[in-house]
């Protein structure tokens, strides 16, 4: 099934394609359940994939606060994660997860943390993630990716410490979906990378390709093998996983994937479709070690 583990990290894996399960509201256990049978069967009978990242968010107060926990509206508690790792399990789902972050229960993520004490703030957030990692452990999660893209701060040294702390309540593979960037302003695919300290790396991915919304899947790869490999190195790419890609299905959206709102014009869902198979194949290529 795809599945990677901590040894076999070391070697070429085989890239997994999933999709993430984003959950972004604190609904109750019942509609969980419901809504988790109905997307987790979509992803699995469907779409027929074997994988699925369970996304959720812990808040901070603001953008200098040196807290990080649980928020009562957006947060799915420890049962609502067990229930839907149940789930997918039960569809045969191969599992992973992925903490986000909201500023002030708001949807304000890439680069607007900034706290006046990292160190603390790292102590919260495995303190918050603890109930978590201890799940992951008990039920077999694939993986956790215990944050993601926040560009301010997940360049800091101090990161080893706080995945030295989580290794030893998780026991599978431990990572961090920083920001993926582009090669000319910095970030992950650029040449001003600074890989977290720890080996399963991960990324979020939104290249600008200026291509017409009638290009093929085969030009739309060689952009998508171009964005990966630039400033790159193969055995970097084969120690990542991209655990975030989208793009809106509307033509102009090459150009700025990353761009949800605002958008006018017909949809185009071939313009998705040819963009996910592009980003699949070239991942597939460059022997990454996922795909979400």
């Amino acid at each position: 099934k795809g599945t990677v583990t901590v040894d076999r990290l070391r070697s070429t894996p085989t890239t997994v394609p999933g999709v993430n399960l984003y959950v972004n509201k604190n609904y109750s256990l019942r509609q969980i359940k419901e809504w988790g049978a109905r997307d987790l069967a979509y992803i699995a009978y469907t779409l027929k994939l074997k994988a699925v990242q369970i996304d959720w968010d812990y808040n901070v107060p603001n953008r200098f606060a040196n807290v990080v926990k649980a928020s009562r509206t957006r947060t799915p508690t420890i049962a609502d994660l067990e229930a839907l790792t149940t789930l997918a399990k039960f569809f045969g789902l191969r599992v992973e997860y992925r903490v986000l972050f909201a500023i002030n229960n708001k949807d304000s993520r890439s680069g607007s943390i900034q706290p006046r004490d990292l160190g603390v703030w790292l102590d919260w957030l495995l303190s918050t993630e603890n109930a978590t990692l201890r799940l992951a452990q008990r039920d077999k999660v694939k993986e956790f990716v215990v944050g993601t893209e926040m560009a301010s701060i997940d360049q800091s040294p101090l990161w080893g410490g706080f995945f030295k702390k989580a290794a030893k309540i998780y026991h599978g593979v431990l990572s961090y979906a920083q920001w993926g960037g582009r090669p000319d302003v910095g970030g992950f695919f650029s040449k001003y990378r600074v890989p977290l300290p720890v080996h399963a790396l991960g990324v979020s991915a939104y290249p600008s390709i200026p291509l017409s919304p009638l290009a093929t899947v085969a030009s739309l790869t060689a952009a998508w093998k171009s964005f990966l490999t630039s400033n790159t190195p193969a055995s970097v790419l084969r120690r990542t996983q991209i655990d975030e890609v989208g793009i809106p299905a509307v033509s102009g959206a090459y150009y700025d994937p990353w761009q949800w709102d605002g958008l006018t014009g017909p949809v185009n869902p071939t313009v998705q479709a040819r963009w996910f198979t592009a980003a699949c194949a070239a991942a597939h290529a460059e022997h990454m070690r996922g795909i979400y």
